[in-house]
């Protein structure tokens, strides 16, 4: 049989994951001879013999399980007659077009090498392989070589070295490859800056309270069950009520305190180890400080994803708070000097290592919502792998700069987009100096140089005074049109479709502040088909920290006077003083914003029952809202199906069709609400009753809005609250109406960029 020759060409994340040794293995086993590179462009194969097809094929079928091919092709070539199969060394070249693995949790082969005592791995807080370790956050460009990442400042020992090279080896150019004698070394510093020893075990079973160097940035750490540590930690910080992530050195051990199904599972023992949103277990006595996550039914968890991590669960303690190092409002510090510095008064133990961190990434944070995983923050284990889109061409490259909070942007180009790992809210200069170093840096991994861009409608972010200040084309984009368009984007849907868009807030075409929307659209345009009336939101954006307020002033509108006056005992709580600047606020209209926000319809709920009164952090209102509703729930085991006949009906609202609008008007709700809490009615009850009548109402709109034509997307902030979707999820289901929601991206503002930028393309 005559010997052939082809090339071939694998574009997607396949360096840094092991694919070149095992090419190399596939060709010793089939007999090709050639070669294999890593490029600019992904991996080149230059391969010769028998079994090209099969060669082929194997490779795309077997490829290891951290690769993700995205483009293949083979082409025939001259034949060079090669004696063997080599992996040969990289090529640096034009217009790089290679995908970037995310951080890897630590595998299970290298946990054994660290539990051995005769392995030179033993204990070695660095460890890594082809499957597993630091990508992303190292990277400085590309191609994914050692010496364009951090790791450069680490010359491999001979051993490292021949395992480097070794095409055998699962080590084989993994680019953080290094042990004890030529890797990072770890320090554990006390607050005055004396060196101890050790890496901190003894000191957080004591209470301490350490900052540690993680993958992309530095952690606040002490042992969940010291309650006295956990309450220093929260004063500390200056956290509010904001809960707090925790560590959990097992899933058996998480069992003890969360429900876990087996999605949740899954995602919790992925190669991206992201936080897990779980219920807690029904227990007279929680072993768990309630200090942990105040006033919600849910905690955060994660399991260990570096060896450091692993090696810290050598402690005594089964579970550690492990929350982002960052001061209030400012962004996540990852430098030693900074932590050093920033974190002195709050941390007694610094745990430090000289491995730098290039692109500073917190951890990702998801849910499971009905039968899917939701993404409530977007960033380590998932950035930047791209969005595929088949359906749509961005032809100039573009970015979009998304929201003010929660900020994440995009750039795309061809048919991929990136979307940046969670920034924060864009507030302040350090966090607008985070972004620009981010948009920078980024461009380098993904390869792309924005000549556009799309920014929000909203004329006082600080991102659309940015947006403005470039020489480029921009477009401006409405805050809930770029919800729905990121959700049509990533199913790679153009058609124009119809849209439930609920948020906090959104600067609407009408001046008003905007979030309980029906839109029909796609990138091209839109309609508003319907929204929740207009109610009055006393100081704005400032205003949503104070529920009650927003309760006072939505009553005071939507009752009449003999029911207004029957709501006099709910107002004990706000001064006189108080109550006389809203009266006169609502009267004058002075620093009054109509509003038809979501979110701040279950901000009010909040305040009125008590739940919160005041915010200190976001969306805290609505979130303990739902956990009373939630815990309601739990107590109160009856089937979904049965629930208007164990807790009434829903309370009533209203539809009406106004200059072909459809308007949800919810003055009865309210009265109705008001008069159960007067009676005594529980808040549980009421708060359960609120989540369901609400997700009625969405259906309705929907419906009047003639949703039947279509599926429903489901987009904005308040789609993360697990209570209400999965109601709205059920009554779609019951009607038969199919549902699009966000898959990679949060429904929230950091999906928002994504949906400006296809926005952008289409006018652009």
């Amino acid at each position: 049989m005559k010997i052939q020759a082809i090339a071939i060409y694998f574009n997607g994340i396949v360096q840094g994951v092991g694919f070149r040794p095992f090419v190399f293995k596939l060709a010793e086993e089939l007999g090709i001879n050639g070669w294999v590179n890593n490029s600019s462009h992904g991996v080149t194969i230059h391969a010769e013999g028998n079994n090209l097809d099969l060669f082929y094929h194997r490779l795309i079928r077997e490829a290891p399980p951290l690769a993700q091919i995205v483009t293949a092709r083979s082409v025939e070539i001259e034949l060079a007659n090669y004696g063997t199969f080599e992996i040969v060394g990289s090529e640096a070249e034009e217009g790089a077009d290679v995908l970037i693995s995310p951080d890897v949790a630590t595998c299970g082969d290298c946990l054994k090498d660290m539990a051995d005592p005769k392995n030179r791995y033993y204990k070695f807080p660095f460890t890594n392989c082809t499957n597993c370790g630091p990508r992303y956050t190292i990277i400085r460009d590309v191609p994914y070589d050692r010496a364009l990442t951090t790791m450069s400042e680490f010359p491999m020992c001979n051993s490292c070295a021949v395992d480097y090279k070794n095409p055998r080896d699962r080590r084989f150019h993994a680019q953080p490859v290094a042990c004890e004698e030529c890797g990072p070394k770890v320090q554990l510093i006390d607050a005055m800056g004396h060196l101890l020893s050790g890496i901190g075990i003894d000191q957080l079973a004591q209470g301490g309270i350490m900052a540690v160097k993680g993958l992309g940035g530095f952690h606040l750490v002490c042992d969940a069950r010291n309650v006295q540590a956990v309450r220093r930690l929260r004063e500390r910080k200056e956290r509010g009520a904001k809960p707090f992530a925790l560590m959990a050195r097992s899933i058996e051990k998480a069992c003890d305190e969360v429900f876990i199904g087996p999605e949740e599972e899954k995602l919790l023992r992925s190669s991206a180890a992201p936080i897990v949103v779980l219920e807690r277990q029904l227990k007279q006595v929680n072993s768990l400080p309630v200090d942990i996550a105040p006033g919600i039914h849910t905690l955060g968890i994660m399991l260990p994803y570096t060896p450091l991590h692993h090696l810290l669960f050598e402690g005594p303690y089964d579970f550690l708070v492990m929350t982002s190092a960052n001061l209030s409002g400012r962004p996540l510090i990852y430098s030693n000097e900074e932590a050093m510095e920033a974190l002195q008064g709050i941390a007694d133990y610094f745990l430090i290592h000289n491995r730098d961190i290039y692109h500073p990434c917190d951890d990702s944070v998801l849910q499971v919502i009905g039968d899917k995983a939701v993404f409530l923050r977007r960033a380590r284990g998932y950035v930047p792998l791209p969005i595929l889109m088949s359906s749509y061409q961005v032809k100039t490259p573009l970015l979009g700069v998304g929201g003010e909070l929660k900020n994440a942007f995009c750039l795309a180009s061809g048919e991929r987009a990136f979307v940046s790992q969670y920034l924060g809210d864009m507030e302040g200069y350090e966090n607008l100096q985070r972004f620009h170093q981010e948009l920078e840096s980024f461009q380098r991994v993904v390869n792309i140089t924005p000549q556009a861009l799309a920014y929000d409608k909203h004329p006082n972010y600080q991102l659309t005074r940015f947006a403005l200040e470039q020489p480029c084309p921009k477009h401006s984009v409405q805050h809930h049109h770029a919800h729905l368009v990121s959700v049509l984007g990533e199913w790679d849907r153009t058609e124009p479709t119809l849209g439930m868009i609920c948020d906090g807030t959104g600067f609407g075409e009408d001046g008003c502040v905007w979030g309980f929307e029906v839109l029909y659209g796609n990138a091209s345009d839109y309609e508003r088909k319907g929204h929740l009336e207009y109610l009055p939101l006393p100081g704005g954006d400032a205003g949503a920290k104070h529920p009650l307020r927003i309760a006072y002033a939505y009553l005071r509108t939507l009752l009449e006077r003999e029911a207004w006056e029957k709501t006099e005992p709910l107002w004990t709580v706000l001064s006189v003083d108080e109550r006389q600047i809203l009266d006169r606020q609502l009267e004058t209209g002075i620093q009054v914003f109509q509003t038809s926000s979501a979110g701040r319809l279950f901000d009010a709920v909040s305040g009125l029952l008590g739940v919160c009164r005041m915010v200190t952090y976001e969306g805290q209102a609505a979130i303990e809202l739902e956990s009373v509703a939630s815990s309601f729930r739990l107590q109160n085991p009856f089937e979904d199906v049965e629930w208007q006949g164990k807790v009434k009906r829903p309370y009533p609202y209203e539809v009406r069709v106004e200059n072909s609008q459809c308007i949800l008007r919810v003055g009865s709700l309210f009265g109705e609400l008001v008069r159960d809490f007067l009676l005594g009615v529980s808040r549980g009850e009421i708060a359960y009753r609120f989540h369901q009548t609400i997700a009625q109402a969405i259906v309705d709109l929907a419906m009047q809005s003639q949703v039947e034509r279509g599926p429903l997307v489901l987009s904005g902030g308040v789609f993360q609250n697990k209570l209400l979707t999965e109601a709205v999820l059920r009554i779609c289901q019951d009607k038969g109406i199919k549902v699009l929601r966000s898959r990679t991206l949060p429904p929230g503002d950091g999906g928002l960029a994504f949906g400006q930028l296809l926005i952008a393309n289409e006018v652009l």
